[in-house]
């Protein structure tokens, strides 16, 4: 019997299910059902019911699960008893971010890497957090905007705010804005969220105003590459159009008008499922994340 096996068995129990228990440890789902099959030989007990569409602990692997939970837990605070907390972190982070985050993110990630060199980041590209964190077995994702009644910790980490934007070229063919109302004369680059609606309502202090979409993405570097290219006005982030902005490849529009907040989040799954490693990135992103308003 291995330790690795134990973990592997706790593991199962933890994500409800060998497919999300094989994405979470990069296996094979046949591998861990194999494994799960010769344990259960060695106990001399079935642990799991299982059906085609789920499984469910026995009595037996319910007592089973209690015991070894303990013995793991004993095994992995002897284990880091020996390790210096911080110079001896190690593990292995599966972080799931927007590909339109890279750059803001980027310096964040690579100042926890230099700090705890001896963790391997895994990072993947995600559009949707909440569906990806069990489908990708991810550690942590990075979200925004609303979230979903969900088993997921969601820890909101930032505000911020959106802008009505253009490029000089768009403005100098259809011209501006002199109103909210006006933009339902103009071609507008809209978002679509996750769940699948398409972000056609922007909300301001001053009130909330529909558009009309002619271009329709759910990715924000998609829409921010079309508004350079004097496809239509969009509503984007700030924090994510600083340079565009400075250099004026983007032209805000009615800035008069302030978007109400958004919010930024931390996802991932109960924190008993989570090595030290991911607890120590939760609180990095934690702490560095907010900082990014200052861009705003």
């Amino acid at each position: 019997m291995r330790i690795a096996d134990l973990k592997l068995f706790k593991k199962v129990v933890e994500l409800g299910s060998f497919t999300a228990a094989a994405n979470a440890l990069d296996l094979p789902r046949a591998n861990v059902s194999r494994r799960i099959s010769e344990l259960e030989k060695v106990v001399e007990a079935q642990l799991f019911h299982r059906t085609t569409r789920s499984i469910s602990l026995t009595n037996s692997g319910e007592t089973y699960f209690e015991e070894i939970n303990m013995a793991i837990e004993l095994l992995d605070r002897a284990q880091q008893s020996v390790s210096s907390a911080r110079d001896m972190l190690k593990g292995k982070i599966k972080l799931g971010v927007l590909p339109e985050t890279y750059d803001l993110l980027q310096p964040i990630l690579f100042e926890f890497h230099d700090k705890y060199p001896q963790i391997e980041l895994d990072i993947r590209s995600i559009s949707n957090g909440f569906n990806e964190i069990f489908q990708q077995g991810l550690d942590v994702a990075i979200h925004g905007g609303s979230v979903f009644d969900s088993d997921i910790v969601a820890r909101k980490v930032i505000q911020y705010h959106r802008a009505l934007v253009a490029s000089p070229n768009y403005i100098d063919q259809f011209g501006g804005l002199k109103s909210l109302e006006d933009l339902r004369n103009h071609k507008c680059i809209c978002f679509r969220w996750p769940s699948g609606d398409v972000d056609t309502h922007w909300h301001f202090e001053s009130g909330s105003t529909s558009v009309a979409p002619n271009l329709v993405a759910n990715s924000v570097g998609f829409i921010k590459g079309a508004t350079l290219r004097g496809r239509g006005i969009s509503f984007l982030p700030t924090m994510m159009i600083q340079n565009e902005l400075k250099d004026g490849s983007l032209v805000p529009l009615l800035p008069q008008e302030t978007a109400k907040t958004e919010d930024g989040w931390i996802l991932y799954p109960q924190p008993k499922t989570l090595n030290k490693a991911s607890k120590a990135l939760i609180e990095h992103l934690s702490s560095e994340i907010p900082r990014l308003n200052q861009l705003s």
